[in-house]
């Protein structure tokens, strides 16, 4: 059933022109986002992936498609988009949020305003996906690291979302790094401002770290760290704390360099991973629309098995 449409009356029409250097993953997802874009969303595909690329796409959004906030399941998600967008600060790039529906970014907005939009109901959420020991979510923030990071890990990493919740014993958060089909940063970090958090009771094996430094689980790597950093700084407010990784059940690279990485942990309360599929399931019960919307979008990939590309 086509779902909405904009007043762009551009001849950019069916799936859409594809990438041919895409990984099999990373294609497989591009086909989807463009078949849902032209059989749910019914407007023209973009160009891109940046705001000065002459190139179409079929899983990039026209302008007058992102105006109308089509890359986001409702209007409140869209609106929690915009306002982050104001802010002016970290690493929202208002393009790759609105126009690019490949992206990671759209998709932990489309994910997780859920638990931000009420409170109360995003309580309900978080408990059942991540125990009872939440109390009730007081705020979830979108690309967002603590400052100065100085004092942290000096560099840009930052939480694709930060949920902050109260429990019995004080404050807790969880940081959430999504994947939806991007690799993990090729670039290896090391550095004092990082190993200054290895010490002897941190969640990492002793001879974890030449490991963490390999290509495959160094920005894993890295995220945990702030974790634990922001657990530990020594004005922290926090007395529990994690790293969520979340990427889609069908990313075998990526499940594969979580499980790597898991195997560099002696203790792993500080991490942990869940699949889109698994989080869809848990939370369809007290999100039913939402998670038939969710499912379509990015889960149920059969929906676009037979979509034909240019």
């Amino acid at each position: 059933m086509k779902k909405r449409s904009t007043a762009d009356n551009s001849s950019r029409t069916g799936i859409g022109p594809q990438c041919r250097g895409d990984g099999p993953f990373r294609r497989r997802m591009r086909l989807h986002q463009s078949w849902y874009r032209h059989e749910v969303l019914d407007v023209p595909f973009g160009t891109g992936p940046t705001q000065t690329s002459t190139t179409c796409y079929g899983n990039m959004l026209s302008a007058d498609a992102a105006d109308a906030g089509l890359n986001f399941l409702t209007p409140d998600i869209h609106k929690l988009a915009a306002k982050r967008i104001e802010k002016r600060r970290g690493a929202v790039e208002p393009f790759r949020l609105l126009r690019n529906m490949l992206s990671s970014q759209p998709m932990c907005f489309n994910l997780l305003s859920l638990v931000e939009l009420d409170h109360d109901f995003g309580t309900v959420l978080a408990r059942d996906l991540w125990g009872t020991h939440i109390g009730r979510v007081t705020a979830v923030k979108f690309e967002w690291a603590p400052t100065p990071k100085e004092e942290y890990l000096n560099d840009r990493t930052a939480f694709d979302a930060f949920i902050e919740y109260e429990s019995n014993d004080g404050l807790g958060f969880i940081g959430v790094e999504t994947k939806l089909s991007e690799p993990f940063s090729p670039k290896e970090y090391d550095g004092q401002a990082y190993r200054r958090w290895m010490c002897k009771d941190g969640p990492w094996r002793s001879d974890a770290l030449p490991q963490c430094k390999e290509r495959s689980v160094n920005q894993l790597w890295r995220n945990h760290l702030l974790a634990w950093a922001l657990l530990r700084h020594e004005d922290s407010k926090y007395v529990r704390g994690c790293l969520t990784v979340i990427h889609h059940n069908e990313d075998v690279s990526c499940a594969k360099s979580v499980e790597t990485y898991r195997k560099l942990l002696r203790d792993d309360s500080t991490f942990q991973s869940f699949s889109l599929e698994k989080i869809v399931s848990v939370w369809r019960p007290h999100a039913a629309e939402w998670a038939e919307q969710f499912e379509e979008r990015y889960v149920a990939l059969v929906k676009s098995k037979d979509a034909k590309p240019y």
